[in-house]
Order: C-alpha cells, then structure tokens, then sequence
C-alpha cells in the first residue's frame, strides 16, 4: 500500500533494494568505532554502533574486546562497569565476562554456578586497531580482513583524522559521490573523459573502480591541470563492505606529463550509521610512512595537501545528499561505475545486526 505521508509517491515512487540504501540491512563488514586513543587501557566505553549497544574495553595487556552491551544476568549496561585484569566486571552484581564473552565469575552464588555460567555467555564481537582507528566486526569471527590501500600495508602508514560529520542520507548514496564521472564537468567543472576499471574481489567483499581520463582543455582549471600533470589524471576509489571507502589521487601521474611521478594523495571515508535517516563519515588521511627527516616532512606534507583536496570537493557536495531521493531509473553508459556499485552492494551478506532502525 502507498504510504501518502512521503511525498511524490505517485509519480516518483521510491525504489527499495536488497542492500543498497536500505536501513533495515547492516551489511557483514568492519565498522568503525572511535580513535585508538579514545580507549586507554583498563577502560571501558560503551557505543551504539548500527543501532547496536555495545562495549569496547582494553585488558590489563592492552588487548580490546567487544561485546553487546548488557550483562546476561539482569541486563546492567556493562559500559558502566569495569576492567579487572582481562575480564570485564559488571558494576550491578560483579558478574565477570572474559574477552569472548564467556562468564567466568559469579561471586555472590554457588548454586548452580557452572550452569548458570554456561548460559550466561555474552555474544563477541572481533575488535581490531588500524589506521590509529579502532574497528569492529558483527561476529565474534571476522570473515575477511579490513581492506587496506593497494600501494602499502596498514602497518607501515602515518593517519591524521579529519573533524568527523553527518549527513541526512544512507552511506551508500553518499559513497557514489567519488564514482560519478557526470558530477565532476557539471559541479566542479574538471572536464575529464573518464574510462572505467571496475575489479570484484571473488569474496564479493570488495570492489576496486579506476577512473582514468584526459583532461579538458576548455577552462583555466583545466589548463592549468594539464600544465602541471599532463594530459591523463587517473584515481580510484577501493570500497570495503560499502562501508568503507579508501580514496587514491594522483595515480600515476608525472610532473609536467613527461617529468618525475608524483606521490599519490590517500584518504579513508568510514562510515557509519547512526540512526534511521543519519550517517556518521569519520575522514582519515593517510601516507606511506617515509624515512628520516625528510620522510617526516614529505608526509606531512602530503597529508595537508590531501585535507585540503578533501575540503575542495566537500564543500560543493555536501549540500546534494540531504535533498536526493535516489531514483537510478534511467542511468547512462557514462554512470555503469554506480551501477556495478549497486550490484556489488546488493551481494553483501546480511549481519546479525539487521533490522536495528525497523
């Protein structure tokens, strides 16, 4: 039945997917949660992660753990409770779950204490740092790894977080914006013939799509480009679950066209939603490590120039998402990078926290 409280139903009915834009689905994949430094050790801290209470904690050993947020005896949020050794204890009853959820303690009973125990296991979630960031997985055992920039390992990389903010909109729409071609000529006026490569990865959880083109000739930005970087520009967004995008500027590029390569310009876009009709996009910029003084220094270097790409763009865009009802009914040949995108999101597989918002 059409509900007449939405607008345009009638003429511009809105299009429902498996995944793609869909609330009711939090797809399998790595979510972000906060800073590395946001948790200290021997601390606790509760977050609402896709409609879902749970805790973080760090052990004496500086080990972090997740869990779902209230204590299986009388449901006490444990993110008011504590850290003893590897354990997290319940501030109520000083009930203790170790890092798999599993209780190892019940102080005040020995009445059927074992059996009690075995019942009152707390569901896990896998819990990993990188990027200086911590993230987390819907289940205690991750089915694929966070994805991680083509040119250099997560391990071997200096970040700087950009200021988090929020759009009215699903992340999925807002992560077409990088995989656009059309909106590049029409909002930022880059006059770019893009050729699309489009890579799956075969566990479906990942997709790489390079855009590589040459560039105008019709504005001072344009020639101005040209100048600088040749005729050819070429980048490529990587997506991760289709909660995670990581961005690669600059590929391949040569000073002047013919001169030396240039370095790439990286950056990650987290996202995360934050209730029915909200989403959290956490920025991270990111550079190979480099050595020495004058590695220090080109970093930082990098990473401005990075922030600064990011709040040219950010600007002219950000006022689209907050007005779209995504209709992808008459896509052209020049929008097949959001189409493959869509099909790839419809794939993902469904997590145990779906249907959070329903």
């Amino acid at each position: 039945m059409t509900d007449f409280r939405v607008p345009n139903q009638n003429t511009q009915p809105i299009v429902s997917f498996p995944v793609f834009n869909n609330w009711d689905v939090i797809a399998t994949g790595w979510y972000f949660v906060a800073k590395s430094s946001d948790i200290k050790k021997e601390e606790v801290k509760g977050f609402q992660i896709c409609g879902q209470e749970i805790v973080i904690f760090r052990d004496l050993e500086n080990q972090l753990y997740g869990m779902d947020a209230y204590c299986p005896h009388m449901g006490t949020h444990l993110g008011v409770g504590k850290v003893v050794g590897k354990n997290i204890q319940c501030f109520f009853h000083h009930w203790k779950f170790n890092g798999n959820g599993e209780c190892v303690d019940i102080p005040c009973s020995t009445q059927n204490k074992e059996k009690i125990q075995a019942k009152a296991k707390n569901q896990s979630y896998k819990v990993i740092e990188q990027f200086g960031a911590i993230w987390v997985f819907p289940s205690s055992v991750p089915e694929f790894e966070l994805a991680s920039f083509a040119e250099f390992p997560s391990d071997d990389v200096v970040f700087k977080f950009g200021k988090p903010y929020e759009r009215s909109c699903h992340h999925h729409i807002t992560m077409i914006n990088g995989i656009d071609p059309q909106h590049l000529k029409t909002v930022h006026a880059i006059d770019l013939e893009m050729n699309v490569q489009i890579a799956e990865k075969s566990s479906g959880d990942m997709i790489d799509i390079t855009l590589t083109g040459k560039i105008g000739k019709e504005t001072l930005k344009d020639r101005m480009a040209r100048r600088i970087l040749g005729e050819s520009y070429s980048y490529s967004m990587r997506y991760d679950s289709a909660n995670n995008g990581f961005l690669t500027l600059m590929k391949n590029v040569r000073l002047f066209g013919t001169g030396p390569q240039l370095p790439s310009l990286h950056m990650i876009f987290a996202y995360r939603p934050i209730g029915k009709g909200k989403t959290l996009v956490q920025p991270i910029y990111v550079d190979k490590k480099r050595k020495g003084l004058t590695g220090a220094i080109t970093n930082k270097i990098l990473i401005f120039m990075t922030k600064r790409a990011f709040f040219a763009l950010q600007g002219e865009d950000g006022m689209i998402y907050e007005n779209m009802r995504f209709y992808p009914a008459n896509l052209l040949e020049i929008d097949r990078p959001i189409s493959m995108f869509i099909q790839y999101v419809n794939k993902l597989k469904p997590s145990s926290w779906s249907g959070a918002w329903r």
